[in-house]
């Protein structure tokens, strides 16, 4: 229609330039191109009277800068709100990231504290639930002793009294762990550094602790999972190892965060998982596993040390 107008009347060859914003406006860069580089062409025809012998030179060269001019505004325009809009959904990504490690961290929370549940079901049942078994069988067994032989139902009220004070320092020891919050609001650098002065001032021990400088930025997770294993570790050195010496070492490289904690003990027995008694082996492991990490126990004669390697962002 407007090559048809300009045929009727040349001077309509100004309606062209409303092309461009149209084409800038709607049309993909592809397009916009040879779309307004045809308009360009076809005003400059319709100004000449159709006759491209008749359009001078300095007429054509004015009019490709015309064209040349036109474009670079609308590519720089069009850079601009390109980059806008990819920023745009780059900002939406992120939100949506952000939403998903949220609810991931409190999965990993809800998880963890389910995980800590089982584990003190296990030790109250194992511990404290046999005990009690075992006190009342003593005790039917004193009631109809004292009749028969009175000395011998006195040395087995003996050894209940013993059997009370172990379950009694069992329950305290399952008390203890069910009112331990876990990190909270310290810092896991800090934190690790006063578990090891703790145990090493009540068990007599010479604890070496090398914690990174970026410990403090791993995620609440990530350090809970640290902090119960190194907790767990140096509570069964203080318990079974008979050792002198341990180290305690926590690195950051850039994907995985690694833990060890060794010592100069007797070791860890064959199996030790698996047997009874041992569910904070097993709990460790399940925290650890639980973040896609691994856990290693190794221990002789000379020994044992527990290493940790964990996947990190």
């Amino acid at each position: 229609m407007w090559v048809l107008a300009c045929r009727l009347n040349p001077y309509a060859w100004w309606l062209g330039f409303a092309y461009f914003g149209q084409m800038f406006g709607l049309l993909p860069i592809q397009a916009v191109v040879p779309g307004t580089a045809l308009v360009t062409f076809l005003t400059t025809l319709i100004i000449f009277d159709w006759n491209i012998t008749q359009i001078p030179l300095g007429a054509a060269i004015g009019f490709s800068f015309q064209w040349l001019g036109g474009m670079a505004i609308f590519l720089f325009i069009y850079g601009i709100i390109r980059t806008s809009r990819e920023r745009a959904k780059l900002i939406t990504k992120l939100e949506a990231a952000q939403k998903e490690l949220e609810l991931a961290r409190q999965r990993d929370s809800e998880l963890a504290a389910l995980r800590e549940r089982e584990r003190l079901a296990r030790d109250l049942h194992d511990s404290l639930g046999h005990s009690l078994v075992a006190l009342s069988v003593q005790l039917e067994a004193i009631q109809r002793l004292y009749k028969v032989d009175p000395e011998k139902a006195s040395a087995q009220v003996d050894e209940l009294k013993n059997l009370t004070r172990a379950s009694m320092d069992d329950l305290r020891r399952s008390l203890a762990g069910l009112r331990a919050p876990g990190l909270g609001e310290r810092q896991l650098r800090e934190a690790l550094q006063s578990l090891s002065v703790d145990v090493a001032q009540r068990a007599h021990l010479a604890i070496t602790c090398h914690i990174h400088d970026d410990a403090n930025q791993l995620s609440p997770a990530h350090a809970e999972t640290i902090w119960r294993v190194a907790q767990e570790a140096l509570t069964n050195i203080e318990r079974h190892a008979a050792a002198r010496n341990v180290d305690v070492h926590l690195d950051i490289e850039s994907q995985y965060a690694t833990l060890a904690v060794k010592d100069d003990g007797r070791g860890l027995p064959p199996d030790a998982e698996n047997q009874p008694g041992h569910y904070g082996l097993r709990g460790m492991r399940e925290r650890v596993e639980g973040l896609g990490g691994t856990l290693t126990l190794t221990g002789n004669g000379s020994g044992s040390r527990v290493d940790v390697k964990l996947p990190i962002l």
